[in-house]
């Protein structure tokens, strides 16, 4: 019998598209041969055979990548191992398990990569730096140690070696280090790359020994402030103009230090962060909207203007060489800026970074009777509850823009010296 032409290949894909349902036709030529066409117009060939009493079949791949006479060459193949006894079924998930246990670390990695960038795309995954700052790790650190290694041969020692060597970039690079390869060992697993994962039992505090505590956050007393605002002239305009803004809004200092100009819209008093650059993306959908008083719009505005025509409100030079925008000149210039002024003006309030001042926001925004909701919507915060995170989507916005008036006007009199008869100074917290 003469076996199926790609003529009637396309003629039965057709009719399955046509007709709605799938179709099936049998070669003839090979025993047990088979082209299946679906109702989406995919057609696929397979070979059905019977081993140990039971029916199984192996795909051999799809049309038209295999024409009828490839597929035909290949089904007599197999046909052959069949006979054989083989069961060429198994056999190809065997070859396929082998070939998977072959991925190497670098291998591995790029593909977990790939998944990572279309999270990314999706806006479900890693924030744009955070990929870039693991990609950076993993050619600085994983690759040159274990990168053409087998993935399924890593051992928990060559893991260790490789968070140790991280240790000499800085102090919070081993955790990094460490977590970005449990990340890649656990794709390889989701993936039959890997058995095992070498860093599931390993403990950073036994790598590296123990570690400095975190930073306690500081939020400036009433004196403080009123001290730290008096003195904030003595930044360059700029510079100025953001750490008030960043006091203000209790934004994140990646926040400003990455905002577009496009993002800010004076006519409607408000500031637009869009959904990838939220930390909060979990929980929330499209852009943070901070309302913005009169006075924090007119800061925006000289600073738009002192951008000129920059595309960023934050303008900053290039990375020497690389012709690319350097945003951690930016974080690292205001931090620099707010030492400098406490030391030329001998401040008096404690040394504070950048998001102390977010910390300050937060703490006086209680102490100055904002209700809960309020104060967490207003820094982006999500609720406690996992509950009210799923359904309360109430963004409060006019409450928020209350919550800043108010916080701007005790600023205001805190700078100019004023006694607040509203509120008491709170405590040096930090």
């Amino acid at each position: 019998m003469a076996g199926i032409t790609d003529k009637e290949v396309r003629a039965l894909i057709a009719k399955a598209q046509r007709e709605g349902k799938a179709q099936y036709q049998v070669d003839g030529s090979v025993p047990g041969l088979t082209i299946s066409a679906s109702k989406t117009g995919r057609a696929s060939w397979y070979i059905r055979y019977r081993l140990a009493g039971k029916q199984k079949e192996r795909t051999i791949g799809q049309y038209p990548a295999w024409g009828a006479a490839e597929a035909r060459d290949k089904g007599k193949e197999l046909r052959r191992e069949i006979d054989g006894g083989i069961d060429v079924a198994i056999e190809k998930q065997r070859q396929k398990q082998e070939a998977l246990l072959a991925i190497t670390v670098d291998m591995l990695a790029a593909e977990y990569f790939q998944k990572a960038e279309k999270g990314m795309t999706l806006k479900t995954g890693m924030r744009p730096h955070t990929f870039k700052q693991r990609k950076s790790i993993h050619e600085r650190y994983v690759s040159p140690l274990i990168g053409r290694f087998e993935a399924s041969t890593i051992t928990p020692a060559q893991v260790v070696n490789i968070v140790k060597k991280a240790e000499a970039g800085g102090k919070t690079l081993p955790d990094i280090t460490l977590t970005h390869c449990n990340l890649i060992f656990a794709h390889g697993i989701g993936n039959g790359a890997c058995t095992s994962n070498p860093c599931r039992d390993l403990k950073l505090s036994a790598i590296v020994g123990p570690r400095e505590p975190p930073k306690q956050r500081i939020a400036m007393g009433a004196e403080e402030l009123g001290a730290f605002l008096r003195e904030l002239h003595r930044m360059p305009r700029p510079y100025e103009l953001t750490v008030r803004l960043m006091l203000l809004t209790g934004v994140r200092i990646n926040t400003i230090a990455e905002a577009m100009i496009c993002e800010f819209k004076p006519d409607f008093a408000v500031w637009e962060v869009p959904h990838e650059r939220r930390k909060n993306r979990r929980h929330t959908t499209g852009p943070f909207v901070i309302p913005l008083p009169a006075q924090a719009v007119e800061w925006a505005c000289e600073l738009i203007k002192l951008a000129d025509t920059n595309d960023y409100l934050l303008p900053v030079n290039p990375i020497r060489g690389a012709g690319i925008r350097n945003p951690l000149s930016k974080r690292t210039t205001v931090a620099g800026w707010i030492d400098r002024v406490r030391a030329e003006s001998g401040g008096t309030w404690r040394r504070i970074t950048p998001h102390d001042l977010r910390s300050t926001c937060k703490t006086w925004l209680s102490e100055l009777r904002v209700d809960y909701e309020t104060r967490q919507r207003y820094l982006d915060h999500s609720l406690d509850s996992t509950v009210d995170n799923i359904y309360d989507k109430a963004d409060y916005r006019e409450h928020r823009l209350a919550a800043a008036k108010k916080w701007l006007a005790f600023l205001n009199d805190l700078e100019a010296g004023k006694e607040s008869a509203n509120v008491s100074d709170i405590r040096c917290v930090g």
